[in-house]
Order: C-alpha cells, then sequence, then structure tokens
C-alpha cells in the first residue's frame, strides 16, 4: 500500500524502538488528516541474515509502500566487520528491491553508538551512502546530523544533555533527536509522503 510504511530497526532506534514511534506520532501530530498507516517492527533483535529469511513474511507481506531500515548496528555489535555487515545488509536490500515496489531509507549509525569500532560504523555508512539511487534508495544520513549537533552543542560550551550514556546506549534524547530527523528527511526526498 502506498500509504503505509514500514519501519525495522534494531537498537539504532532504542532499545524498545522508541525513536520509531516517536516519528509516527511526530508526523501524526502534525498531519492528523493524512491517509497514512504504520507498521513497526522495531526493536528487531536478529541478524541480518535471519531477518531476511523472515523477509517474506516480515517485510515483504507487509506490502508497505515505503520501508524505513535503521539496522546494522546490532550487526556490527556481534561481527564487527563493516563488510560483512554491509554484505548482510545489501542481501536485505536486494530481496526487498527485487520483491517490491517500496521506496526504501537507509539510516546511517553515529559513531558515537559504538566509539571503539568507531572506524567500522564510519566503513558501513560509506557502503551505504553509495547505494543512494535518489529514486528508490535514499540514504538518511543520521551520524552526520549527530555529528552537527555535538559540534553545536561543542560551540556553546555545555552539555546539558547527551545523545548516549555511559553504556553508548541512546538516549530519549537521541530518539527525540533521530525522530524529528527522520521526519524532515523523507520529505525533502523525491518520494514524499503523499
Amino acid at each position: 500500500m502506498k500509504n503505509r510504511i514500514l519501519i525495522i530497526g534494531d537498537e539504532l532506534f532504542g532499545q524498545e524502538g522508541q525513536a520509531a514511534t516517536l516519528f509516527s506520532e511526530l508526523l501524526l501530530s502534525e498531519n492528523p488528516t493524512r491517509p497514512i498507516q504504520f507498521a513497526i517492527y522495531a526493536p528487531v533483535k536478529l541478524t541480518l541474515s535471519a531477518l531476511l529469511s523472515r523477509a517474506p513474511a516480515d517485510i515483504l507481506g507487509k506490502k508497505a509502500g515505503r520501508i524505513l531500515l535503521g539496522v546494522g548496528l546490532h550487526e556490527l555489535k556481534t561481527q564487527m566487520n563493516a563488510e560483512k555487515t554491509f554484505e548482510a545488509y545489501h542481501a536485505l536490500i536486494q530481496e526487498i528491491l527485487s520483491k517490491t515496489t517500496s521506496v526504501l531509507y537507509l539510516v546511517t549509525i553515529p559513531q558515537e553508538s559504538l566509539p571503539e569500532w568507531a572506524s567500522e560504523v564510519k566503513a558501513l555508512n560509506a557502503r551505504l551512502a553509495a547505494l543512494d539511487d535518489n529514486d528508490r534508495i535514499h540514504v538518511l544520513d543520521f551520524a552526520a546530523s549527530v555529528a552537527e549537533y555535538n559540534e553545536l552543542q561543542l560551540a556553546r560550551g555545555k552539555f546539558a544533555r547527551s545523545l548516549y550514556d555511559e553504556s553508548d546506549q541512546s538516549t530519549s534524547l537521541c530518539h527525540m533527536l533521530l525522530g524529528l530527523f527522520i521526519q524532515k528527511q523523507i520529505f525533502n526526498t523525491n518520494k514524499e509522503i503523499p
């Protein structure tokens, strides 16, 4: 369905999928008459290959016009290898593209969410960015947005609240920032929500 958005996210969207819920609520709050449905599948605690094997029911069967993917962080935490993570992620993307007409939105991962493997996060984000075709695949660079936010806070001279806690878990502020970011970015792509 053109007006259905399927949101799939691992801990990038919060331990309880908070950013996905906030995004849907923000969109509906600003546009209460918009004919839109959400299917939220977050948090996903599966590997990308397991998600691929479940794709017929969990993804393809939802018949979504738009699919928002905020995955890869869980895989990186277990694999610690950007290339292997990208291969699994790319296989999932290819499956979705070949079996649907959905538009995909891929969310990049901030390095702060996995600081000890920041180079792997950066490498995965670069591989994802190369997939953006401005047609069916749109990469939403949340990593750059977080970096900009941190620079603005640093320029201010103090940190009222952090986006990540001491355990590198996203905070409620990070969830809100991500929800707002996704909403703004989707409306800036060529395939706007009707």
